[in-house]
């Protein structure tokens, strides 16, 4: 595995390369590569700019082709390229698309950022955004510490713990939260998907073609797209158990079963599997901003319909905010309007 020298980010394509001083070096992007070759005893690295856009899904990448687009000195800070995106096993509808996996749709825009409209960029973890006179202060995980006079923040969400007895024992072992990635490694499987929205419905849709079982475990009823729950319940291959709280997952070493609570009757019962899937919603990425922008009761940030947030030069856009409608192509539109609304508060601020 190689690692971009600039950015961090792991190089799968290994076609930009540079040799010095005997040792050959991998590149994302020719963008990185020529940072490198400018100085690449220092690596170096600006620590002021315009804009810093934080977070690298469909929202935050978008706010960056726009950046690169209206020529602002901008630098994007990400701890993983895609975001939830890469995730999405069926996105439907996407403009331009009728159907295309999270995983190629992310891989579009990982070119079109990297290859067409290159950035600055860095794969880190944003810890902390402080004030510093006039101008915003970003720490990351990684040490590096820039300063930037307008931020957008498009750090999306997370997938959602059920936070019961097993899960954080066994994580890794027979226990996922994304089914993309893992969905091959669970073949011929007893399997059980927790969640009865779009994303357990289609997770168990993708299972029932390659485990020996599956079950589908609902807190209450099932509340997928229409098209997808008649879809899984053609065949009779999976068991669906709505009104069901799983409360506890067993094993020691490796998942072995659930234990399940009907809503109806209140009678506990153990049910036996080799993998649980855990499609429970997500919460949003704001625990570095707490304190800072206004949050509302889902710990969502509080925007205008320009995306600003209640501090001047501080701009939010996608699923991390509480704008309506949780899906990609809505995230991607508010990146844009992010953008443009950071181009006009920063002409209004020349001179400063």
């Amino acid at each position: 595995m190689f690692k971009d020298p600039i950015c961090g980010m792991v190089v799968e394509n290994k076609k930009v390369t540079f040799e010095f001083e005997g040792k050959k070096f991998f590149f994302c992007s020719q963008g990185c590569k020529d940072q490198f070759k400018n100085s690449p005893d220092k690596f170096s690295q600006k620590y002021l700019y315009d804009l810093v856009i934080i977070g690298g899904g469909p929202a935050g990448l978008t706010a960056a082709v726009y950046a690169s687009i209206s020529r602002i000195d901008t630098f994007l800070i990400t701890s993983d390229i895609g975001g939830q995106a890469i995730d999405s096993t069926k996105i439907k509808n996407y403009m331009g698309f009728d159907f295309i996996t999270g995983g190629e749709l992310t891989q579009k825009f990982k070119e079109q950022f990297l290859h067409e409209h290159y950035l600055m960029h860095k794969i880190d973890e944003v810890l902390k955004i402080g004030r510093k006179d006039k101008s915003f202060e970003v720490i990351t995980r990684g040490g590096i510490k820039v300063f930037s006079k307008a931020i957008i923040i498009a750090t999306g969400m997370k997938k959602r713990k059920l936070g019961i007895p097993g899960e954080d024992r066994l994580q890794r072992k027979g226990i996922s939260y994304s089914s993309v990635q893992d969905i091959s490694l669970f073949s011929g499987m007893d399997v059980i998907v927790i969640g009865g929205g779009n994303s357990g419905v289609q997770t168990a849709n993708d299972l029932k073609r390659i485990c020996h079982s599956v079950r589908l475990i609902s807190k209450g009823n099932l509340i997928a797209d229409q098209k997808d729950i008649d879809a899984l319940k053609e065949g009779n291959k999976v068991e669906i158990l709505d009104k069901h709280d799983v409360i506890e997952i067993k094993g020691e070493e490796k998942v072995e079963g659930v234990v399940v609570n009907p809503e109806e009757n209140g009678e506990y019962k153990d049910i036996s599997c080799q993998g649980v899937f855990i499609q429970v919603g997500f919460l949003p990425n704001t625990e570095f901003c707490q304190g800072l922008v206004n949050l509302n009761e889902y710990g969502e940030i509080i925007i205008s319909p320009d995306c600003s947030t209640n501090i001047d030069g501080i701009f939010a856009c996608g699923d991390v905010t509480n704008a309506f409608g949780k899906r990609i192509v809505i995230a991607s539109g508010e990146g844009a309007k992010a953008t443009l609304s950071a181009r006009k508060y920063l002409a209004n601020r020349e001179g400063d």
